[in-house]
């Protein structure tokens, strides 16, 4: 798709006669091809400049009449709010004809990028971009909306409508600045958003919280994937939300349908604190905490009944400590960002893998800090044995093979007084590190006695040991 843009200008020159359009649209086949897997859609970014359909019918009238010919080839529409024209949002939906079709509207990110204030008609066109999108959602399989204000974007009671095909709903935004002006309003009598099939929902805030005004997510029994994101609490006389409004749905959707796999929360001062103390059920298959301050995360863990999801992952920009928080039973843990103290978070958590990611606080000192914690009398995370290091470059090899000799020591101890309990004890076995700092030959070598598996990319050179 890249050299039809690099030749763009030399390919008008040509005698599009010279091109049969048999020839054109076996090679709009092929690129197609190229850009589904399964029958669905490879994501690309909604910034790409080399989209398909949209790169190659700007080329010539020729290559878009061919184009328009195909209906699945425009199954896929994204409209960007700074550079889509009214009337092609109308003719996308056209040459779609009946078939299902996913959406995405957006804006241009260099354009946003110079100035965060000046984007006072984002809501206008979104509504009128929604006035068109609306009689078409009977056949629309994904709806998402990646805009900048969270008062520019639908709001969720707008949606009264059969959407019986649509698997994913995304109403995402960049910053909390309001709400949306029809949230204010009374929901209509006769509101019913009928979407069966929805398995993946990512909503701002605002419209999560009305969610749970309209109980309607309680209702979602295909209901795989929640993401809730940019909300900076109560401002507005509409409501507030709670960390118990977003574990009541997880809890709900866990016990009657089943389907819940992922719980995300991104950029959330929650209102309050949270009023109850345990009963929540949150045994799914993930939690992603992403920018949430660790008083919210240790709520949540300290109100889950039963075990804790199979993975948990923990963002974090600033430095927060996390030694207070107990991630027991998460069979992975995920630390991404800045944190403090993490050795005795890691000491208090009984999983498999642990996994550090972009992490500058993962040195020496946070190493030799995880073993020497250890009490000689107990062993300290029976079930750990890998550990995954993916672009950290603070710490040194000779401080990993430590903590390796260290674990067998203490795994040796703990087999040692108690030779008949059934419960595993394990030794490292599993190291993978990709954008780690260089190791030498002899650091590899001893690395690969030691261990199962053993993969190790450095960052600065490349190389793979």
């Amino acid at each position: 798709m890249s050299r039809i843009l690099a030749f763009r200008s030399n390919l008008r020159r040509i005698n599009n006669r010279g091109l049969p359009p048999e020839l054109l649209l076996l090679i709009f086949e092929h690129v197609y091809a190229d850009n589904m897997l399964n029958g669905e859609w490879i994501a690309c970014s909604s910034q790409s400049r080399t989209q398909f359909p949209f790169a190659p019918a700007a080329v010539c009238k020729a290559w878009r009449d061919v184009l328009a010919s195909v209906p699945r080839f425009w199954t896929r529409i994204i409209i960007n709010l700074d550079t889509t024209k009214l009337s092609d949002i109308d003719t996308y939906l056209h040459l779609s004809r009946k078939l299902a079709f996913e959406i995405t509207v957006t804006r241009d990110q260099r354009v946003i990028s110079h100035s965060r204030t000046n984007n006072n008609d984002e809501g206008t066109q979104t509504a009128t971009v929604m006035a068109r999108i609306v009689p078409h959602l009977h056949r629309c399989r994904s709806l998402c909306f990646e805009l900048l204000r969270s008062s520019s974007l639908p709001a969720l009671r707008y949606l009264n409508v059969c959407a019986p095909l649509l698997e994913r709903l995304k109403l995402q935004c960049g910053i909390d600045d309001g709400e949306h002006p029809l949230v204010s309003s009374e929901v209509p009598e006769q509101w019913r958003f009928h979407a069966p099939a929805l398995r993946h929902l990512f909503l701002n805030g605002r419209n999560f919280r009305d969610a749970c005004a309209l109980r309607w997510v309680e209702r979602l029994s295909s209901l795989e994937d929640l993401c809730i994101s940019r909300y900076s609490g109560g401002k507005h006389r509409t409501g507030e939300l709670h960390l118990h409004d977003v574990l009541l749905v997880v809890d709900g959707l866990h016990r009657k349908f089943g389907t819940l796999q992922k719980l995300t929360l991104q950029d959330i001062s929650f209102d309050g604190i949270l009023t109850q103390q345990d009963g929540y059920d949150i045994q799914i298959e993930a939690v992603s905490l992403r920018s949430i301050s660790l008083s919210t995360v240790r709520a949540i863990f300290m109100s889950k009944t039963g075990p804790a999801p199979r993975l948990v992952h923990i963002k974090h920009e600033l430095s927060p400590s996390v030694y207070h928080i107990r991630l027991t039973q998460a069979d992975t843990l995920v630390l991404e960002g800045f944190f403090s103290r993490m050795a005795e978070a890691i000491n208090i958590w009984d999983g498999n893998c642990l996994s550090i990611k972009c992490c500058p606080t993962f040195n020496d000192n946070t190493i030799r800090d995880i073993y020497r914690l250890w009490s000689p009398n107990k062993l300290t995370s029976p079930s750990w044995s890998r550990l995954e290091i993916e672009n950290c470059t603070e710490f040194s090899a000779d401080a990993l093979l430590a903590l390796i000799d260290a674990r067998d020591d203490a795994v040796q101890r703990a087999r040692d007084r108690d030779p008949t309990s059934q419960v595993p004890f394990n030794s490292l076995q599993v190291l993978q590190v990709h954008g780690g700092p260089p190791i030498s030959p002899e650091d590899a070598e001893a690395f690969r006695e030691k261990l199962l598996t053993f993969e190790w990319h450095e960052a600065a050179t490349g190389v793979m040991h």
